[in-house]
């Protein structure tokens, strides 16, 4: 049994020397072009004395002297204040780096912030509730926004007094509106629900509307596949709109539309249909479902305001050879090329292909 602990002991103890000397000649090899030339001698040497040691078999030595190597090392490269933090901020900074690099270069995120696209893709929006659920409180609340990006909103009267609005809103509002108590205003949304009517006299901290925000879908788009091919009818488009200019718009945004039109072609609408160069278009399915008017969709419209490109079927737009003619999937509620006209190439950022968030029933690959 002795012979066998001295065997297993002489292992473990050339074990120890051999990786102690292969730290070293690491910190040799990084710190040798900047070291004192002191330092560096003194390491040298007890690297030779240990190595000597550990061929000739003199165990007695092996220890002490692999701790002067260790000594010797960290002279030359000594410990960092804070090391592990300062090495998980490294791998912080690094990470952040390649992820801006990447949204920069190839996928880019994007939310949508407007109903525009609905009912392929949802905005910013509420939904009625008369008081928070089980699942509207701390902290399953927290997890609810996390996955589903809903969040319980209440809103209060700030002081008392008669309650003053432009309509009655019936049990839910049907738009957006500024609910005024005494000299107070409270901002109300499209789809929440009503706790007051006009002329209700109200005191402080009443409620007066509460429901649940969605945060709207978040999509990924590729900025890349179309420095590669060109873009297709039928894809949801990202566009800047710089250059833009009209009322309705707003400068120098991102933009999520359907590109319908491409350089060159013409485009009118015979309502429901999208018409490209007098042809009504059936295909892609992503076009043709809007035209069947099903599933929420309104198919394609023409539009009623004067000032506008396609009031009527025999309105045409042309477009020019690095034009594109971008429509929402909401026509009856949808600002786009049917009001300010086409997108010039130069805007475009890239196809949505993606939502990534919340988890909904529109999760997923989009088109």
């Amino acid at each position: 049994m002795d012979a066998i602990k001295h065997y297993l002991q002489r292992r473990r103890t050339r074990k120890l020397a051999l990786h102690v000397l292969r730290e070293a000649r690491h910190v040799r090899h990084m710190r040798e072009d900047m070291a004192a030339p002191e330092e560096l001698r003194k390491l040298t040497e007890s690297e030779t004395a240990l190595a000597r040691a550990v061929k000739q078999g003199d165990l007695a030595s092996v220890e002490p002297l692999a701790d002067r190597v260790f000594t010797a090392a960290r002279k030359l490269s000594p410990l960092k204040p804070m090391a592990s933090l300062r090495e998980n901020f490294e791998i912080l900074v690094v990470a952040f780096a390649v992820a801006m690099a990447f949204r920069t270069f190839f996928i880019q995120p994007f939310k949508i912030p407007t109903h525009s696209m609905k009912p392929t893709l949802y905005g910013i929006h509420y939904e009625p509730a008369d008081k928070p659920g089980l699942g509207d409180r701390y902290p399953v609340k927290l997890l609810k926004w996390l996955i589903f990006g809903e969040w319980y909103v209440a809103i209060h009267a700030e002081t008392s007094g008669h309650v003053q609005m432009h309509t009655f809103p019936g049990k839910i509002f049907p738009s957006d509106t500024t609910i005024r108590v005494g000299n107070a205003d409270h901002r109300v949304y499209d789809g929440m629900t009503a706790h007051v009517h006009p002329g209700d006299y109200v005191f402080k901290g009443q409620l007066l509307a509460s429901g649940i925000r969605n945060a709207g879908d978040h999509i990924f788009v590729n900025r890349v596949s179309w420095n590669f091919r060109k873009p297709q009818r039928g894809e949801i488009m990202v566009f800047r709109t710089m250059g833009i200019l009209h009322p309705d718009i707003k400068t120098n945004e991102y933009y999520v539309k359907r590109m319908v039109g491409l350089p060159g072609e013409t485009v009118s609408i015979a309502p429901p249909n999208l018409k490209i160069n007098g042809d009504v278009m059936s295909e892609p399915e992503a076009i043709a479902r809007i035209e069947r008017k099903t599933d929420g969709y309104a198919g394609y419209l023409t539009t009623e305001r004067f000032n506008t490109l396609l009031r009527t079927s025999s309105d045409t737009v042309s477009l020019k050879d690095d034009e594109y003619f971008a429509c929402g999937d909401n026509q009856p509620n949808s600002a786009d090329s049917r009001y300010w006209g086409p997108v010039p190439q130069k805007n475009l950022v890239g196809p949505a292909f993606m939502v990534y968030w919340p988890f909904s029933s529109r999760w997923g690959f989009r088109d």
